[in-house]
């Protein structure tokens, strides 16, 4: 049995006891999770409600909450789902000169057409134009660009394991997506940049150097933030499907 470094116990339990002593601290200043008295569930609510719709100029309150309100938190939210997908990529993809698993996608994909192979070519472009709608319409409406870069994978994924030859859509390999994670996020903080640019504070949307004014500016900041949070979620979605495909057979 390998003998326990005294050291390295010893660092181990000062990082237990540090981590509970903050988690402690930080519990007692915290509010309580769900009471009604909190800040978030009385004067942050009720302010929103009051003020989204004049200062954000977007009739959707969600809308106005993720992508005004809570910017950098959605910045920060696309940044760790491109996060998630390179280590996946890391962890996932095997090493070059390794030998790979023969695929089996090849010889499903030389078979002749079914009613599946049918059936999905015509729900595909359904799919990609609902993405688009779902996109475009995401600061009046319900949606947005997780949910466009969740419908945009789904068209993809489809497309992808359905028999026949040839794909609709252009394959995706690794360095592809990641090119298109690491592009829509860029494309969210190059939104927040612009408007500092612009005179204004980061995510400052009416400050955009752009020749419209007032709630044209807002809303073309918001469909900028919300293009690049659809790129990197579709982008991230494909990377972890094609590594999934790559390692796994359809027979398995």
């Amino acid at each position: 049995m390998k003998k326990i470094n005294k050291k390295h116990l010893i660092g181990v339990l000062l990082v237990i006891v540090l981590t509970a002593g903050i988690s402690l601290e930080i519990g007692r200043v915290l509010p309580t999770i769900g009471a009604l008295d909190t800040p978030a569930n009385g004067e942050v609510s009720d302010y929103y409600i009051e003020h989204a719709v004049r200062e954000t100029a977007s009739p959707n309150l969600v809308t106005a909450v993720l992508a005004d309100y809570r910017g950098f938190d959605t910045l920060f939210e696309t940044c760790v789902l491109f996060l998630s997908g390179v280590v996946v990529c890391m962890t996932l993809l095997p090493p070059k000169g390794s030998a790979a698993k023969p695929a089996k996608q090849k010889n499903l994909r030389q078979e002749s057409k079914s009613a599946f192979d049918v059936a999905s070519r015509l729900v595909i472009p359904i799919l990609v134009i609902y993405a688009v709608y779902v996109l475009l319409h995401g600061e009046i409406s319900l949606g947005g660009g997780f949910q466009a870069g969740a419908l945009l994978a789904c068209a993809y994924l489809l497309d992808r394991i359905t028999p026949g030859k040839g794909m609709y859509l252009p394959r995706l390999r690794t360095a592809s997506t990641l090119l298109l994670g690491g592009t829509g996020a860029f494309l969210y903080a190059l939104t927040g940049m612009l408007c500092m640019i612009g005179g204004g504070n980061f995510l400052e949307y009416g400050h955009l150097p752009l020749p419209q004014e007032g709630t044209e500016l807002h809303s073309i900041g918001i469909l900028m933030i919300e293009a690049g949070v659809t790129v990197c979620v579709m982008a991230v979605i494909i990377q972890i499907l094609e590594i999934v495909l790559e390692r796994t057979g359809f027979d398995d």
